[in-house]
Formats: C-alpha cells, sequence, structure tokens
C-alpha cells in the first residue's frame, strides 16, 4: 500500500510561535483579499525531499539511506522574508524564506538524494522554504502586495536531525506521522 512521504527537518518551538506571529499578521493583511489554507504553527517543517504516493519500495530505499549517518554538522536555521510560487501568474503558495542556513539545508538535500537513491515528486531546483499557506484562489499579486511591509524573520532554530513523515490526511487537516529519523554529523 503507498503512503505520502516526505523527509523535512524540524523547527523548534519558539521559531514555531515566531512564525505563528508572521503568519497571523499576513493572514489579517490579506483576508480580505485571498482565501487561502494556512497551516498550523504546530505542522510547520521545512520539506527536504517530497515523494508523494510511495510503495514500499521507495520507502526502503529511504528508510536505508536514512540509516547512513548525513554528513553535515548541526546548524542554525532562521527565516526571513516572504515570497510566493510560482515567482509568475498568479501565487499558489505563501512562504517564508531561509536567511541562515541555507547551505546546509543543500548540502544535506543532496546528501540524501545520494543516499536515498530516489528522486523527490517535484522538478525543479530544491528551493528551501517555509510554507505559510495555499490560496485556494485565483489571487492578483496586486491585492497582496501590502504583505512586503510586514516584518518576516524568524529563529534561529537547531536543526540536528532529519525526519522521514508519512502525510495522513482527515476532515482535520494533515497529520504527520514520524518514521526514521536521521542525525547530522561528520
Amino acid at each position: 500500500m503507498a503512503r505520502r512521504l516526505f523527509i523535512a527537518v524540524d523547527i523548534d518551538e519558539a521559531t514555531r510561535e515566531q512564525v505563528g506571529r508572521i503568519s497571523t499578521d499576513v493572514r489579517r493583511a490579506i483576508e480580505a483579499q485571498a482565501k487561502a489554507s494556512w497551516v498550523r504553527p504546530d505542522r510547520m517543517h521545512l520539506t527536504l525531499h517530497f515523494f508523494g504516493s510511495a510503495d514500499a519500495a521507495i520507502e526502503g530505499r529511504v528508510r536505508g539511506g536514512l540509516a547512513q549517518a548525513i554528513s553535515e554538522d548541526p546548524f542554525d536555521l532562521s527565516f526571513h522574508g516572504l515570497g510566493f510560487f510560482p515567482e509568475r501568474g498568479s501565487p499558489r503558495v505563501l512562504w517564508l524564506g531561509v536567511r541562515d542556513g541555507l547551505a546546509e539545508l543543500r548540502r544535506v538535500h543532496k546528501d540524501l538524494e545520494r543516499a536515498c537513491g530516489v528522486s523527490p515528486a517535484h522538478e525543479g531546483p530544491f528551493t528551501p522554504h517555509l510554507t505559510l499557506a495555499r490560496f485556494s484562489d485565483r489571487v492578483p499579486r496586486t491585492g497582496i502586495a501590502k504583505i512586503a511591509d510586514i516584518p518576516a524573520s524568524a529563529g534561529p532554530s537547531r536543526i540536528d536531525r532529519v525526519t522521514l513523515y508519512e502525510s495522513r490526511f482527515s476532515g482535520a487537516g494533515p497529520t504527520y506521522v514520524p518514521l526514521a529519523k536521521a542525525l547530522l554529523q561528520t
């Protein structure tokens, strides 16, 4: 049976609270212009690899890759600046960008790709970010341009491991179930 799997780094509680305040400020600023599904602070994580619907063979390769040491020292991750995906046209995702820890995240991402031997479900370059909201309707960028004035910095959060999660959906939103962890170390 296939499961929706992803590998992520978790942010600490203090950083989640900071991001939650940013999210609330942004929500207040644009709620009349945009309908969105907002990520609850307790469910926030930074995805390194999203595998989508993964069968047992893919899960086995990912778990095997996580059993190897990830050759990166623990590092501090901090966030700054708001942005959207896609870069052009109607935004679908609102995110908080990475300020400190970007190079480390990219190395961990590459190390995991090599160790697991499984390509992520999406194409394109790895762009580390923390998703704040997903827009349900087409939103003109001009209608949400005012968020550029909202202070958006959070962290640092110490990153010392990665976690393989299964995403389970219910009427109350997604639940992320940890399946395996790997510590960062050199």
